[in-house]
């Protein structure tokens, strides 16, 4: 029997935002009827563009926000049922900006170790220093930078702070939003096999939040494909990247760019225009942007359906 260390069931959060001076208040369906189930040990990549709901994804697992309807499972929990501290002792995030999310009034062993003082775990001065000094060194980073502050770190060793303080309280569930994106090329790799080295050593879970499709395929286990508040395909990693079947996620894959200057940029065909999430398009949410659109598409919203052993929300995958 599979453990999900996390999982949604038809997840939606809902803004009322204003209209205009003439049109009153309007809904904006930020994450629209989401299904995710995360096994124990296993990495999800979840990607999309800009606005198409992952970050507030991130916000409702994080308990950051308050989700409309719908429940969200950590570690076989119900969310509403639990205080702040306990989602933050089973799921711990690391973020995009390794510079803006660390205190830099604050030392590096200071920043490390808050999460031990705010949940009250460390017996004294003591055995806080011991466990920021075992974690630092699991991260890979100099015992003598404890007492350094984060400008005079370089981005690289920032995010290994920012790992070192999610992990410290040995969180089953790592949230990473766009962890390597801030990042110089080559210190990106570093990152990465870090967090795959230590998913193996401590039993971690992740989902990871991100843009670039070539650091997905290199960490995920799985890919889900959100556009507009839903998911669009979902399945294993491999076969995604080599047979997607969602047109969304051909456009996305095609519009990675190649090391040949000669083959200039690539034309994928999704216009310039992002749909309006207020007033969303009817039918399939995708089809004003479809290449591929049949009359269907533009009236009847898709259910998902299983193909090739992936989860697809579309009327014609078998087209494609």
């Amino acid at each position: 029997m599979v453990e999900y260390a996390l999982q949604t069931e038809n997840i939606k959060k809902e803004y009322t935002i204003s209209g205009g001076i003439f049109h009153g208040k309007k809904t904006l369906k930020a994450v629209d009827g989401v299904n995710l189930s995360i096994p124990k040990g296993s990495i999800l990549g979840l990607v999309g563009e800009s606005g198409c709901g992952k970050t507030t994804i991130a916000k409702l697992i994080l308990g950051l926000e308050k989700k409309t309807s719908g429940e969200l499972y950590i570690a076989g929990k119900e969310i509403s049922s639990m205080g702040s501290k306990e989602i933050a002792r089973i799921i711990q995030p690391v973020f995009q900006d390794p510079y803006s999310s660390l205190n830099p009034r604050k030392s590096i062993a200071k920043i490390i170790s808050l999460p031990l003082r705010a949940q009250g775990l460390a017996n004294g001065a003591a055995d806080i220093e011991k466990k920021v000094d075992d974690i630092m060194e699991i991260v890979g980073l100099a015992p003598r930078l404890k007492h350094n502050y984060p400008n005079q770190l370089s981005g690289g060793q920032r995010q290994r702070v920012a790992v070192a303080r999610a992990l410290i309280m040995r969180p089953e569930v790592v949230l990473c939003d766009e962890p390597t994106s801030a990042l110089d090329v080559s210190v990106q790799a570093q990152i990465l096999n870090m967090l795959l080295d230590l998913r193996s050593e401590l039993n971690l879970t992740y989902l990871f939040i991100s843009h670039d499709l070539a650091v997905v395929e290199h960490i995920a286990s799985h890919v889900a494909v959100m556009y507009l508040g839903r998911i669009v395909e979902e399945g294993n990693a491999e076969d995604l990247f080599s047979n997607p079947s969602h047109p969304y996620t051909q456009a996305l894959l095609a519009s990675v760019l190649t090391p040949d200057p000669e083959l200039g940029l690539p034309e994928i065909q999704l216009g310039i225009e992002y749909p309006n999430p207020i007033d969303p398009p009817s039918g399939c949410s995708f089809h004003p942007r479809c290449s591929k659109c049949q009359e269907k598409c533009s009236i009847v919203a898709p259910e998902a359906v299983i193909k090739s052993g992936k989860l697809v929300e579309c009327h014609y995958p078998d087209n494609f």
